[in-house]
């Protein structure tokens, strides 16, 4: 789950994920060997605690980034009970149940030796979003719900049953349920009315810099979401061959949308602002997979692992999608259908099996060789309605809507080839070398009708005209893909001291698009189109352990290269390669722990990353007559982070830990927004908490920890900043 709250129990892994707030957890200061019997392990306990925040600052984004309300959290962080119901069985029970983050487990497990185990548990956690748009700095503007607190529920119920007598097969039953429901924001942002547009007698005048609408207006993705998962399955093993049959049932049932206001606050009479249901997808999935996997080992230097997987799946859509515009000749606002009574259907059919061979000559080698082989082919059809307003219309009735049937049919059929071989062979004192290579290669067929108006009734007159394909709509390609992958590594023990791991790899993809020449007078006759990318990228990791109370890993990850496209005239090319991207990305980061004594121990960690993907161009078109040139910005990642834990013992009944963390990013460049919306992420981050952990007793042990946390984010022109102290209390009792 994704809530801070539980993460609290795991403090030092906190620190490093990049968390704003490091509070709480029993396992926060298991970290340090002090004496064993100060805070000894529990089996049956419950441990209750309470995290209350005193931030200023924004509370959505607050939530967001941390995991918890802005109220703050209460409740039983964690329970664990067992219980021998008899020689050979055991119950436990496992779970919490924690207000204002509505984050509740509860686990019942029954296991009997010799026979098997059953399972059955319910968890529901929520996640926090910001509800905002985009900031527009030219005029210091930031777009944001009226009630930015969004959030979604996860929930989900399972039940598992393993039958597991001695020298019989092997039997399990398993049963998921799945639900995600609520609000989270949308990157798929709406349009608004240029804060610096001079708006005359409600009409804008003029062009505003970069344009008139910029899109940067809150939208809202909302969800209700149905997964469940069947699953039976038989393991069993006969001298040499072990053979293991799996069966699955999937069933998805969701229904999803997107909202936003269009022109918010818009004074503008043609662009008035009108709420718009954006992308409704109503999907109803049942699907069947039925996998056997088979391990022979023929002796101690050959094995062989055989699989075959057959997966059928079929797929139901609807939906709908509508956007209110405004008729400058009716002077009112009607809602026009972009996509209305969605349907379709798409059927899946998937085969695939894999063959891989291990063989050990000696004792210095080991040889994997591998081959996958898949066939599937997918069909689908479907159709929509459009709407809009006759140009004769005298009202907005419904008889004075044309209304368009689209209709849409495809048929795609892949064939997947993937050979690999991996080497290791470690006959060298203290070094091991090893390489992998494999090559996919995918052969399709694809054919499809783009949507067209099949039947039209014309609005006002009511005439009902009917059409056949037209030739712009119909589609024959080949789609190959050809993706080739290799690496070649080592590990060398230089000393007792010093380890040092190193690799290389590249990566070169290819994906080809050609009309097909046996169907003369389609759309993608003669057509050709291709994209491809050429990665190339190695990492050296340097393990140095100089006394036994310091240890330093050091590691370094780089990668760079080339994106292309090529188009013949068909496509709109000129025939030529061109480089459509580059790609650098270098990462070096630094482990320090020092445990100079028993009772004490500090460990630290510092990253640097320099990551750009190179796309854009030095100048921006505002309109036919004016060109602004802007920084040749890229879409860069770069950012540092740095974070520090050290626990130590104050006495035998009490444990401290101090933990810091940091991060900064400057991505962000206002300069861009003269020519366009910049995207580039901008913070600064930071947090500080202290705590103890206190033996009452031998059966009870009391926490405590206050914190201090800042963020302040260019990204949002500074409007979802947000600082403040935090506490933290937390109660263990043996049960």
């Amino acid at each position: 789950m994704d809530t801070h709250f539980s993460l609290l129990r795991h403090g030092a892994g906190l620190i490093s994920a990049g968390a704003a707030l490091a509070l709480g957890g029993a396992s926060a200061f298991a970290a340090p060997p002090a004496q064993s019997d100060a805070f000894p392990l529990l089996d049956n306990y419950v441990k209750v605690s309470g995290l209350a925040p005193f931030k200023s600052g924004d509370g959505a984004a607050f939530s967001a980034r941390t995991g918890m309300p802005a109220t703050g959290v209460a409740g039983i962080e964690d329970l664990s009970y067992s219980e021998d119901l008899s020689k050979d069985s055991t119950l436990t029970l496992n779970g919490h149940a924690l207000t204002g983050s509505d984050d509740y487990l509860t686990v019942f497990k029954v296991t009997t030796t010799d026979l098997g185990s059953i399972e059955t548990g319910y968890k529901t956690f929520r996640t926090f979003y910001d509800g905002v748009g985009g900031f527009f700095p030219l005029a210091d503007s930031f777009q944001a719900l009226s009630n930015e607190r969004l959030h979604v529920d996860r929930g989900s119920f399972w039940f598992n049953a393993t039958l597991a007598k001695p020298n019989l097969p092997v039997f399990t039953v398993n049963f998921h349920s799945d639900t995600r429901t609520g609000q989270k924001e949308s990157s798929e942002w709406g349009a608004i009315v240029n804060p610096n547009a001079v708006i005359v007698n409600g009409a804008i005048v003029g062009t505003a810099l970069p344009v008139n609408t910029p899109y940067v207006a809150a939208n809202v993705l909302n969800l209700e979401e149905h997964h469940e998962v069947l699953e039976a399955g038989m393991a069993v093993t006969v001298g040499k061959l072990t053979n293991n049959l799996k069966a699955s049932w999937d069933w998805v049932n969701n229904n999803d949308w997107r909202t936003y206001t269009k022109y918010p606050g818009s004074t503008v009479i043609v662009d008035p602002a009108v709420d718009v249901l954006d992308d409704q997808q109503v999907t109803k999935t049942n699907s069947f997979r039925l996998l056997d996997q088979a391990d022979v080992k023929f002796s101690d230097k050959l094995a062989l692992n055989v699989g075959l997987t057959y997966l059928r799946q079929s797929t139901d859509e609807g939906g709908q999608w509508t956007n209110p515009s405004y008729s400058t000749t009716l002077k009112q606002v009607y809602t026009a259908m972009y996509a209305d009574g969605i349907y379709g259907n798409a059927k899946v059919d998937d085969y695939v099996g894999n063959l891989f061979l291990k063989y050990t000559p000696t004792k210095s080698w080991l040889v994997n060789l591998g081959y996958r082989a898949e066939y599937n082919v997918v069909t689908s059809n479907g159709g929509f309605n459009t709407t809009s307003l006759a140009s004769t219309a005298k009202t907005i009735a419904p008889s004075s809507f044309t209304v368009a049937q689209d209709v849409t049919y495809s048929h795609y059929a892949d064939r997947v080839a993937t050979p690999e071989v991996s080497i290791q062979y470690s006959g060298f004192s203290n070094l091991s070398l090893y390489a992998t290579f494999d090559r996919r290669t995918t052969h399709g067929d694809q054919h499809w009708v783009n949507p067209y108006a099949a039947v039209t009734t014309a609005g006002v007159t009511g005439v009902v005209t009917t059409a056949a394909i037209p030739v712009s709509s119909v589609f024959f390609q080949d789609a190959n893909q050809d993706y080739n992958n290799a690496k070649l590594g080592a590990v060398w023990g230089v000393s007792s001291k010093v380890t040092i791991r190193a690799d290389v790899y590249r990566k070169d993809h290819q994906n080809e698009f050609i009309g097909s020449n046996d169907y003369v007078g389609t759309a993608s006759y003669g057509a050709y189109y291709a994209t491809g990318n050429d990665l190339t990228g190695g990492t050296v990791s340097v393990s140095y352990k100089p006394t036994p109370t310091w240890s330093f890993t050091t590691r370094y990850d780089g990668q760079s290269g080339l994106m292309s496209v090529n188009a013949n005239s068909v496509t709109g090319g000129l025939g030529n390669e061109i480089t459509s991207g580059k790609l650098e990305s270098q990462t070096l980061s630094e482990s320090v722990d020092w445990t100079p004594y028993q009772q004490f121990y500090l460990h630290g960690d510092l990253s640097l990353a320099y990551q750009y993907l190179q796309t854009t161009y030095p100048v921006v078109t505002v309109n036919a007559a004016n060109s602004v040139a802007v920084p040749f910005i890229n879409a860069n990642n770069n950012y540092v982070t740095a974070s520090v834990i050290s626990g130590f013992v104050l006495n035998k009944r009490a444990d401290a830990q101090i933990q810091g963390f940091y991060s900064r990013a400057d991505n962000y460049n206002p300069q861009v927004a003269s020519g366009g919306q910049p995207y580039g992420a901008g913070f600064e981050e930071e947090c500080i908490t202290a705590g103890v952990k206190y033996k009452i007793s031998k059966e009870m042990f009391l926490e405590g920890k206050v914190g201090y946390l800042r963020r302040i984010d260019d990204t949002t022109g500074g409007f979802t900043n947000y600082r403040g102290p935090l506490a933290y209390v937390g109660l263990t009792c043996a049960l």
